[in-house]
């Protein structure tokens, strides 16, 4: 069973990606804390951490950054309303999602997102 973790400090949006993410071979946790959501990879590991960039408390990439010290295989997607969200995956070599979110894409990119994760566990 695969584990997607979404934070965005929007609740109500965290859990609109949540629902929509949910299938029966993956686990998907929302959360609105940042805080909340490192501590849940900390405890319970993830395959891929979907962040806003643009929080109050921490920014998306030192979510990503603090993420990825704690589970160095995380596959990670960013979204952001903001128009600096695009350079800073780019920088970052990860997916960006413009807010509102293509669902439908999202979900495409989710299962290509799961797929290498798994692909780059069997390499030798």
């Amino acid at each position: 069973m695969k584990t997607i973790v979404v934070v965005d400090d929007d609740a109500e949006a965290a859990e609109t990606l949540a629902q929509a993410l949910a299938g029966p071979d993956r686990r998907v946790r929302s959360f609105s804390d940042p805080i909340r959501a490192l501590a849940a990879i900390t405890a319970d590991g993830a395959d891929l951490l979907i962040a806003d960039l643009a929080m109050p408390w921490i920014d998306g990439q030192d979510v990503v950054a603090s993420a990825r010290l704690r589970c160095p295989s995380l596959a990670v997607i960013l979204i952001s309303g903001l128009g600096v969200g695009l350079e800073v995956a780019l920088r970052e070599g990860v997916p960006f999602f413009s807010k509102p979110v293509d669902l439908h894409r999202l979900r495409g990119r989710v299962e290509q997102s799961l797929a290498e994760s798994v692909a780059h566990l069997d390499l030798p």
